[in-house]
């Protein structure tokens, strides 16, 4: 008896300081994301997006395709306090991810006790990439927070009959869409919500209530097309940016597998291994690898112990399946790997599947599977802040800058994505982006009387092109930063062209 009644208290006593721990994670990281938000762009990207709050024009670049409105509009409102259009950018993400905890939660606890819905949440708003990715002036965050919303729709549409709740899915979907298009793998949910509902239609009912959906759907996505279509002077124009930027982005710089010089496998390895795992999962921390991967083998056998049956899957989780396989080929195929970015949405949902997996139908969970689950909390929560207050330390484009800023003789640098930076800064040396060596030299005849420099990017291009000219430059400096704020640009190899 007395031993019964000790392990009930020390059971308590252990769910009550999960319960403690993961609220006081919470608060922390919702608190440290607020204050450590980027001040100042680091990339071309976030350049495009800041330049966007002050005036929005996708012709300008600001942003650039596709305009992504829902969330400049929430920077413009955020920014009529902040007067800081990167950090009021970083403040909305925060928001938005502080008001996606409730749909998390709700999901959560469809298939799990209140205490682990409470820890998935926290082990999930916790990972150390949302949060990197959290306080920068980009769009991932908080598509991912409305990614939330839309998975909590779709799943009480397929619970509940009412098919108002398939609208709502329609309509959270617009505003994902809205936020970022590029998360559009993710309608194969809302395809599979309509074809759950069939067999409560006969054929000639199915038909309507589906050409009905359809045009819903297409009603609200309308309306952030239909924005954007008139503030570029009308659809002609905008489908002519539309067909622009999609070459572009597919043909020329996306870095996809149609145009990427490595192989299938070294493309599905570097996505898999170094964004997925190494970056997504383990937030480039060792020991947050090794804890969660602990996590994943710990659950497995726990399942394998008690294996679930596949009638037992419900049609959300199908879809909610199927929607992280359809992102994963879609960013193993139309998304640049070089940054993991990206990959945001995966390894927060691979955790929740995993979490569904291994505790599904348990009330209590064992001692250890507890403790382990604080610890990873714990963990994930001390590397995120680490991680978030070296938000606003100089990127390597700002240490170069404050390099060449300190020169006293005419110069000219040349460069790839940096010099948007630059641009943005008004730095008061000259720069140029420059791709072909042909044009370079063209462009050295205005430039007789000035130092010429190159960034390592437009060295290695011009050998790309046949053109190596490593023995008519000089390294003058190497610059260093974050490789999870700046994973292409973290070191810029700086040169003179010895003329």
């Amino acid at each position: 008896m007395n031993r019964a009644f000790r392990n009930r208290k020390e059971r308590y006593a252990i769910h009550t300081l999960v319960w403690v721990l993961s609220l006081i994670s919470l608060i922390l990281l919702v608190w440290w994301r607020f204050i450590y938000a980027i001040e100042s762009p680091r990339s071309w990207d976030q350049v495009d997006f800041t330049l966007a709050l002050d005036r929005f024009d996708l012709f300008a670049m600001q942003p650039h395709f596709p305009g992504y409105p829902y969330f400049i509009l929430g920077g413009i409102w955020l920014n009529k306090w902040i007067s800081n259009p990167a950090e009021a950018l970083a403040s909305w993400n925060s928001l938005l991810m502080l008001l996606a905890i409730y749909p998390m939660y709700i999901i959560s606890r469809s298939f799990l006790s209140k205490t682990f819905s409470i820890v998935a949440v926290a082990l999930i708003q916790s990972m150390v990439f949302i949060n990197v990715l959290t306080v920068q002036p980009m769009s991932e965050a908080s598509a991912v927070a409305m990614l939330w919303w839309y998975l909590w729709s779709l799943q009480h549409a397929f619970t509940k009959h009412s098919t108002v709740w398939i609208v709502i899915s329609s309509f959270f979907f617009s505003l994902l869409l809205g936020v970022r298009l590029s998360y559009l793998p993710f309608g194969i949910g809302f395809v599979l919500l309509l074809i759950h509902r069939k067999n409560k239609f006969t054929a000639k009912e199915y038909l309507s209530f589906l050409m009905m959906q359809v045009l819903v759907a297409a009603a609200f996505q309308f309306i952030w097309v239909g924005g954007l279509a008139v503030s570029e002077g009308g659809v002609a124009a905008f489908l002519q940016l539309a067909l622009g930027f999609s070459q572009g982005h597919f043909e020329e710089w996306g870095g996809t597998a149609v145009s990427a010089s490595s192989s299938f496998i070294e493309r599905l390895s570097h996505l898999f291994l170094n964004n997925i795992v190494w970056t997504g999962i383990g937030g480039q921390n060792l020991f947050v690898l090794l804890l969660l991967v602990a996590l994943f083998v710990y659950l497995t056998m726990v399942r394998v112990k008690k294996p679930i049956r596949i009638t037992e899957v419900s049609w959300f989780g199908w879809a909610f399946a199927s929607m992280i396989f359809s992102y994963f080929l879609w960013a193993l195929f139309a998304q640049n790997i070089d940054k993991p970015r990206h990959i945001l949405p995966l390894p927060g949902m691979v955790l929740l599947g995993f979490l569904w997996f291994g505790l599904k139908k348990q009330c209590d969970g064992s001692k250890r599977m507890l403790l382990l689950l604080a610890v990873i909390i714990s963990v994930q929560s001390a590397v995120s802040y680490i991680t978030m207050k070296e938000a606003n330390d100089p990127a390597a484009v700002y240490q170069l800058i404050d390099y060449l800023e300190d020169e006293s003789e005419p110069l000219i640098v040349y460069t790839w994505e940096e010099t948007r930076v630059m641009s943005f800064n008004r730095v008061s040396f000259e720069h140029e982006q420059i791709y072909t060596y042909s044009t370079f030299l063209a462009d050295l005849r205005y430039y007789e009387n000035h130092r010429v420099y190159l960034t390592e990017q437009v060295v290695e291009g011009f050998a790309k092109q046949g053109i190596p000219i490593e023995d008519q430059v000089k390294r003058i400096q190497t610059f260093h930063s974050s490789k999870l704020y700046d994973p292409v640009y973290h070191d810029i190899v700086f040169y003179e062209f010895l003329k």
